[in-house]
């Protein structure tokens, strides 16, 4: 299931909810109601893209 992936991914590269939430203009209840759900190709592709964005970031500091 992608949005397990999802989550493995964001905790591996230190990405929080809040951060991806304030990224994907949503609340956080939002934001764990859509890693909880099936993601659709685009969505799915945005949220990997943040998460891998903040994951670069982190590398950089």
């Amino acid at each position: 299931m992608p949005n397990k992936r999802i989550k493995s991914e964001m905790i591996l590269a230190g990405v929080s909810i809040n951060v991806l939430a304030e990224h994907l203009g949503k609340s956080e209840q939002e934001t764990v109601e859509l890693l909880d759900s099936e993601l659709g190709i685009m969505q799915n592709y945005r949220v990997m893209l943040a998460v891998a964005e903040f994951a670069r970031r982190r590398e950089r500091a």
